[in-house]
């Protein structure tokens, strides 16, 4: 691809398999193995539900995503999109959502990580090995995207078939009357678990945030995206279900690792190692691919000159490593200091707040360039905003809050900045 406009671009290097393999990567990750914990204390049994809810919106929200990358087939994703469609300001606000979401989305992803090697490994505490997983996806990612994509594909195929096992296992000691009460916190419950869960598909736009990378975008990416959030979805309901059937709702809720207290309540060490390994393999193949994509739109933003222009320098084979740093330093920081519900609650907020904005974009797309109806686009709205939200009111201030910030540093970069060309 030639340079867009005199500007950096990015080389088309990823086939089909590629761009699945990247999005199950991007998807499939710390969600499962934590998340369902505080999620079935929310909803109860009623969190698949909670799940159903997740990924129509995800669906919704992936389709208005397509028909924009077919349309804006550069880096970006949100930002580009809002940038494009609707004007700078929106652009900016999508693309800092998602910087914050998805660079808090890696460190979530490395201190999953940390808890699980920690639990299988107690010499080693998990914050040190947090950190030190960071440190590893930061290099791959800026050896360039083959490299990675080509680790990320061997690891979610393991990672799928350790999560069907554990739930084939689990599935003889399950009990159905383990999914009743079904709701016992009715649908505020199933609302706010919604909102938690959202962040276990924080990953569905990967494929469309790498459109300049991907070979011929227009065919692939849709299919990526769809077959990609479709097998995750099936093996969220698969094992979450299982491990409800097998557990109740409170079994799951009161474990920090609801799935290796599932295969201990079987009796299954197999069971328990497939968890530990599935988990230590899949967190950190999420942030590998979390951090790939989210270093795509610094390089964007930089590109655009709406963050440093630096980071829009790219190296050999057209590899732009100084925007993973960048993400990486902040994906370090969150690895060694955030709470983690906290962060996922924040990085959920985020991603429905950016997602907003893809929606609204796609909604202003004429007729020509729409490849789906408008009321998929309409859905994902109302679902961002509804799930946003509903969230705690102290995570909802803490994603206002650092929108703000972003805004009101927009506007003195704006002042600083000589006029884009």
């Amino acid at each position: 691809m030639v340079a867009i406009l005199n500007k950096p671009s990015l080389k088309p290097q990823l086939s089909l398999f590629d761009a699945i393999a990247t999005g199950l990567a991007a998807i499939l990750g710390a969600g499962i193995f934590i998340i369902i914990a505080p999620a079935a204390s929310l909803a109860g049994p009623a969190l698949l539900v909670s799940f159903g809810i997740a990924a129509f919106v995800a669906l919704c929200n992936a389709l208005s995503s397509v028909q924009l990358a077919s349309v804006f087939p550069r880096s970006g994703g949100n930002y580009e999109f809002g940038r494009r469609v609707l004007g700078d300001w929106w652009g900016f606000g999508a693309g800092w959502m998602f910087l914050v979401a998805n660079t808090v989305g890696p460190g979530v992803s490395a201190l999953a990580f940390g808890y699980y090697l920690h639990a299988v490994w107690s010499a080693v505490p998990s914050q040190v090995a947090a950190i030190c997983a960071a440190v590893v996806m930061i290099a791959l990612d800026a050896a360039g995207i083959r490299r990675s994509v080509r680790v990320t594909s061997i690891i979610v195929i393991l990672s799928i078939i350790s999560l069907v096992a554990v739930a084939v296992i689990g599935l003889p000691s399950a009990h159905l009357s383990n999914f009743l009460p079904f709701a016992p916190h009715g649908v505020i419950g199933i609302l706010q678990a919604t909102g938690l869960l959202f962040f276990a598909y924080t990953g569905y736009s990967r494929i469309a945030t790498l459109v300049e990378e991907v070979k011929d975008p227009k065919r692939t990416i849709p299919r990526a995206s769809v077959l990609a959030l479709g097998t995750v979805s099936l093996l969220y309901f698969f094992v979450a279900g299982t491990a409800i059937a097998v557990l109740g709702a409170n079994g799951v809720s009161g474990s920090s690792s609801p799935l290796a207290a599932m295969m201990l309540a079987v009796g299954s060490g197999i069971g328990v190692a497939l968890v530990a390994g599935g988990a230590l393999l899949t967190t950190f193949n999420e942030g590998l691919s979390d951090l790939l994509g989210v270093s795509r739109v610094a390089f964007a933003m930089g590109r655009e000159r709406d963050l440093p222009e630096g980071l829009a320098k790219v190296g050999k084979d057209r590899n732009p490593w100084r925007s993973v740093i960048f993400v990486g330093v902040i994906t370090l920081l969150v690895a060694a200091f955030a709470p983690l519900v906290t962060a996922v609650a924040v990085s959920s907020f985020g991603t429905l707040l950016y997602y907003s904005i893809t929606n609204v974009s796609a909604l202003k797309l004429p007729a020509s360039q729409r490849r789906f109806s408008r009321v998929l686009a309409v859905a994902g709205l109302v679902g961002c905003l509804g799930l946003a939200f509903s969230l705690l009111p102290q995570y909802i201030l803490i994603g206002l809050i650092i929108l703000a910030v972003g805004l009101v540093f927009h506007l003195f970069w704006l002042r600083v900045q000589p006029k884009k060309k």
